[in-house]
Parts: structure tokens; C-alpha cells; sequence
């Protein structure tokens, strides 16, 4: 069993106090949970960008530090890992469009509904892209990730040895309890309209302790010049 460092502990303490807040928050002070602690650029979508962006930064940093070890498809799969959670922190931001008060061309403003410039606020048939693709496709890649990827990972040699080629981080134990306890928590607990706003600030939270320490977290890392193994 891997042991839990200092800086997971921190992560792990901050998310979990701030989630309990919102989901005590969302009963008690309704009014003030919607429209202050996950009001749009608030505190919590703050955190949550910062969380993306971070794990964006791993991505990126492994794969420059094993750009000379490391195969290409490896290597490629980090940077689109970086790449997807570098667009995650800028649609949630909306590509800093409120920021500089940039205003939307005419084609978002009718088709997005917040008449932003962003994807995933985009109507289509009456349905938000944001509930379709990064609410239930997210939901069912989630299960799928925790039911079928992780058991196979861990009892299937041949499979663990095309998942680390592919540079996919497995998630250790504490991070499985605490991917089924905030889905269980907040988005089949909660009674708010709200609550994905707390549920994303809380996922990619978890996604960057995923990523950055990850059950594989040896394949990530750089191989000292003596060691003839090299990354696979």
C-alpha cells in the first residue's frame, strides 16, 4: 500500500472541509450557497479552475521531464491529458471573457445559454452540452473508469501493461472512496440546482490528486541514467 504524502493530506483536508461546507450550506443557507458560494467566478469555481489548471501542469511537466525516455505514444497521451484539462480550466472561465468583458459574437449568444463564449453552455434540441456530454458522459467514463478499468488494471498484467503505455493514472484507494463518496454526497444527496457547481469543484479536486499521485505514479517518473529499464 502506497502511503499518503503530506501534500495529499492537504489537498485531501481543504476539498473535503469545503465540500461538507457546501452540501451543510445547501440546507441551512440555500440562498447564500447559490448565489454566493458558487455564483459564477466565485470562490469555489476559483478553486476548481486553479485545480484544472494544476493538473494541467503535471501533465505537462512529466511530459517534458521524460521527453528523451519516454515513448511517443506516452508521451503524446500526457500532453493530450494536459491539453483536456487546459480547455476544462478555460471553458470553466469561459476563456476569460468576463474577465476582460469581451463581448460574445452573435452565434453564442444564440445558442449558448449564458451567451458566453464557451462550449459547454451550448443548447442543442433544448439539451445543455454541459449536462449531456461533461455531466452523463463524464458520469458513465467515471463508473466504467472504477467498475471494469481499475480491477482489470490491478488482477490483468497484460492489461496494466497497455494501460502504462498509454500513460493513464490509476487511482489508489483513498481516491476510489473519494470519487464514489462525492458522487454519492452531492450529486444523489443534494437538492440543489446548484450542486454540480459544488460537484465539479470537488471531481477535479480529485482528478489532480488522480493524476499527480497516482496508484502507477513510478511509470511517471524519470528513470536515473543508470537505469537501463526506460519508460514504457
Amino acid at each position: 500500500m502506497k502511503s499518503i504524502s503530506k501534500i495529499e493530506l492537504a489537498i485531501l483536508a481543504y476539498m473535503t472541509l469545503l465540500t461538507l461546507a457546501g452540501v451543510i450550506m445547501s440546507y441551512t443557507h440555500p440562498d447564500y450557497f447559490r448565489y454566493t458560494y458558487t455564483v459564477e467566478d466565485g470562490f469555489i469555481e476559483w478553486l476548481t479552475v486553479l485545480a484544472l489548471a494544476a493538473t494541467m501542469v503535471v501533465c505537462f511537466q512529466r511530459a517534458w521531464l521524460l521527453r528523451q525516455q519516454a515513448k511517443t505514444l506516452f508521451l503524446a497521451m500526457t500532453i493530450l491529458f494536459g491539453l483536456a484539462f487546459l480547455f476544462g480550466a478555460g471553458e470553466e472561465i469561459s476563456w476569460g471573457q468576463r474577465i476582460f468583458n469581451v463581448e460574445s459574437p452573435e452565434f453564442f449568444k444564440n445558442i449558448n445559454a449564458q451567451g458566453e463564449t464557451n462550449l459547454h453552455n451550448i443548447i442543442i434540441n433544448d439539451t445543455k452540452i454541459n449536462k449531456l456530454v461533461f455531466g452523463k458522459g463524464i458520469g458513465i467514463l467515471l463508473i466504467f473508469y472504477l467498475a471494469v478499468f481499475i480491477p482489470l488494471y490491478r488482477y490483468q498484467p497484460r492489461f496494466k501493461n497497455v494501460v502504462d503505455k498509454f500513460a493513464i493514472p490509476i487511482a489508489t484507494n483513498y481516491q476510489i472512496a473519494a470519487y464514489l463518496i462525492a458522487v454519492l454526497l452531492i450529486q444523489v444527496g443534494m437538492d440543489s440546482s446548484k450542486k454540480g457547481e459544488l460537484l465539479e469543484f470537488t471531481l477535479t479536486h480529485i482528478f489532480l490528486l488522480n493524476f499527480a499521485f497516482a496508484y502507477n505514479r513510478e511509470i511517471f517518473q524519470a528513470k536515473d541514467a543508470t537505469d537501463t529499464s526506460g519508460t514504457e
